[in-house]
């Protein structure tokens, strides 16, 4: 697993913030050797994140990175683990 690894660092968090594992949803549309994937990755029926690649695990990498990108500007908020409240 290298620093792109986006689907494991997905499932970590998700783990570790929601108790929840994510699942991937692919389609694919286009000629064999023109083929795209468009694959949407969800969590307790909550869709996080939506990925295109010209490969099934390319999409898949993309839809959890953008996952990933949610995540991120939500530690943004507050009530995690922030001292940060804002007034």
């Amino acid at each position: 697993p290298g620093a792109h690894d986006h689907k494991s660092r997905l499932q970590e968090v998700a783990a570790q913030r929601l108790a929840a594992t994510p699942s991937y949803d692919a389609e694919s549309e286009g000629p064999d050797h023109a083929r795209t994937f468009t694959v949407t990755v969800r969590i307790d029926d909550d869709h996080v994140g939506v990925g295109v690649g010209r490969s099934k695990k390319q999409a898949e990498q993309r839809a959890a990175q953008a996952a990933l990108a949610s995540f991120d500007a939500d530690a943004s908020l507050p009530d995690e683990n922030k001292g940060t409240a804002g007034a």
